[in-house]
């Protein structure tokens, strides 16, 4: 499973690591079970979560750099908290 979203982050020249990837299949798990629960999304299937969801939250810190004016030497973290 976790060859999709290696591959799909890589298309995006973004790197994880293994912590970071095991951290993304754990949350499509535990996604997937409440979802059973509670309607979270109707997106279920890995490769669509890969895409809609992670992706969709990752991709931002390629609009964070070093270089740009809008980050403090002490910003370490970035959170996509989302509208739905």
């Amino acid at each position: 499973m976790n060859n999709v979203l290696t591959e799909k982050v890589k298309e995006l020249s973004i790197v994880l690591n293994d912590k970071q990837i095991q951290q993304f299949e754990q949350y499509y798990n535990i996604l997937v079970e409440w979802n059973k629960v509670m309607n979270l999304t109707a997106i279920t299937e890995y490769e669509e979560v890969v895409e809609k969801h992670f992706l969709d939250s990752i991709c931002i810190v390629k609009a964070f750099s070093e270089k740009n004016i809008f980050l403090s030497d002490t910003t370490k973290k970035v959170i996509d908290i989302g509208t739905g």
